[in-house]
């Protein structure tokens, strides 16, 4: 998916902040074409607002209208780098829909798939909805998933990190699991080879 700023680029002579501001706060697109204006992952973190298929084609044709906002003495011309990428419509629907279904699987678990198991991010939210932050088991996509939650401080003992794994068996009868490693957990507080961290 195509940032909004990088796609405003693709657009010859046009000023891509005030076309952004009239884009987000004007009536230049309808309620249902800036609703394909979205954050990526759904998070505020990142900051970086994506623009789906229906909104760049919106966006393309008033850019050939001459609606957006342009450079001194600049006329819109060809965008191939835009049309292009409005070309891909029916797969960005599809990353679109695919995104939607893991989002509302978070509160939903029964639109969790097998092959989302090994998403350890989703699997995580999933858990921490249902049955919260600690250890627990779950049965995902029809499949019995167990979650591990050990906690590893910091050498100064002031923080902690922690160690998730879960574990399952496939539909193939293959044993899996997923993990994150806190770097807390290869420090000396945590290492019995290195005396607990403790001088001797």
């Amino acid at each position: 998916m195509r940032s909004l700023s990088n796609f405003l680029n693709d657009l010859p002579g046009v000023r891509p902040r005030k076309a952004r501001t009239l884009i987000l706060e004007g009536d230049l697109l309808s309620k249902d074409e800036r609703a394909d204006i979205r954050w990526r992952d759904n998070s505020w973190l990142d900051a970086v607002l994506e623009v789906g298929p229906d909104a760049a084609a919106a966006i393309l044709a008033a850019y050939k209208e001459g609606l957006l906002p342009m450079k001194k003495g600049a006329v819109p011309i060809a965008a191939p780098e835009a049309q292009a990428y409005l070309a891909q419509g029916d797969e960005l629907r599809r990353q679109i829909a695919e995104r939607t279904r893991r989002e509302q699987a978070v509160k939903d678990s029964s639109l969790i798939l097998e092959n989302d198991l090994t998403n350890h991010r989703l699997i995580d939210s999933v858990f921490i909805a249902s049955i919260g932050p600690g250890s627990g088991t779950m049965v995902l996509a029809g499949i019995t998933v167990h979650k591990q939650v050990i906690g590893y401080k910091s050498n100064s003992g002031k923080n902690t990190g922690w160690r998730v794994r879960f574990d399952w068996i496939g539909s193939d009868g293959q044993p899996r699991h997923s993990e994150t490693i806190p770097p807390e957990a290869d420090n000396r507080r945590n290492d019995p080879d290195r005396n607990w961290g403790l001088y001797e």
